[in-house]
């Protein structure tokens, strides 16, 4: 080995640390050099491996989001930085079990509890990921499979609405040239956690987010949007017929100035034909980009 080789030596990990740190087999390990083209950064002439730092974590958490149900298959193409994400889901979802005792239990004083303590030692945004978004597809599939009450399902929802308020309330006021965005749900759409939450990130990135509840017509949320001098309106649906939807999402862009875009997200609005002036938000992550992209070109034009 060369100089530059020790050198690189001197600052990578060897095979047995790497198992340790990692938590993966040496059989898991060679297995997945094979079928998936994980190698070491450097083999030595003697056949050692050595391996980054940033290749260790890689294999940690692989080996935790495979633990955690999901398939390797799916899991190479990730970032390190979306199999973190990932992974903070799942130990967030591992974690919800105590809330959703308390739910089934309809224990509404340790139900608060358990949010409030979350909500003030968690970071807003891993709040809303770690523990709001997955709760709430729990308690849906929950609610399907009869497993709790319409009663529980309408305390959690109040519960979360009002730990979100209160996030809410305590975010710093945007600047005055900041860009301005409303928030709602569509007509027969009770179900307003989602808007709520994307009114709370828009303003944890600087945004002026204003969020109208739910159930609103498409006319009163043109209205809303003009008066408000906004660049985007936000709707989000977890229940709804496609033709139904489509007819609002229709009626609201003719109602619109051309340059207010109209993001959607949920559920219900992911089997919906392209609109023409109106994007589909998948999850959470694409919507944090499209704020963080939108944002300086808004403010420029101001």
């Amino acid at each position: 080995m060369d100089r530059k080789g020790r050198q690189e030596k001197d600052v990578l990990v060897g095979l047995a640390e790497t198992l340790a740190t990692s938590g993966i087999s040496k059989l898991l390990l060679h297995a997945w050099e094979r079928r998936y083209g994980i190698e070491p950064a450097v083999r030595s002439p003697t056949g050692r491996r050595f391996y980054t730092h940033e290749q260790v974590e890689r294999l940690r958490l692989l080996k935790s989001c495979t633990d955690g149900g999901h398939r390797i298959g799916s899991l190479v193409a990730l970032s390190n930085e979306a199999l973190s994400r990932l992974e903070c889901e799942l130990v967030g979802r591992q974690a919800l079990a105590e809330i959703i005792d308390a739910i089934q239990s309809m224990d509404s004083d340790r139900l608060q509890a358990l949010l409030q303590a979350r909500a003030e030692t968690e970071a807003p945004e891993h709040f809303i990921r770690v523990t709001v978004l997955p709760l709430m597809r729990e308690i849906g599939s929950m609610w399907v499979a009869g497993q709790i009450s319409i009663a529980a399902e309408h305390m959690t929802t109040a519960y979360i609405k009002r730990v979100l308020g209160g996030l809410f309330d305590r975010c710093p006021m945007p600047s005055p040239d900041a860009p301005r965005l409303v928030a709602t749900t569509p007509e027969k759409e009770d179900h307003d956690i989602g808007a709520l939450v994307v009114s709370l990130l828009a303003r944890l990135r600087g945004w002026n987010a204003l969020f109208l509840g739910a159930g609103l017509p498409a006319s009163e949320i043109a209205d809303a949007a003009h008066r408000r001098q906004v660049a985007c309106v936000c709707l989000s649906a977890l229940v709804g017929r496609v033709g139904f939807l489509q007819l609002h999402l229709q009626t609201l862009r003719s109602s619109l100035s051309p340059d207010i875009d109209i993001w959607i997200g949920g559920a219900a609005y992911s089997n919906l034909p392209p609109i023409a002036g109106v994007s589909f938000m998948s999850d959470m992550d694409v919507f944090l980009e499209a704020l963080t992209s939108a944002a300086p070109a808004l403010q420029k034009d101001k």
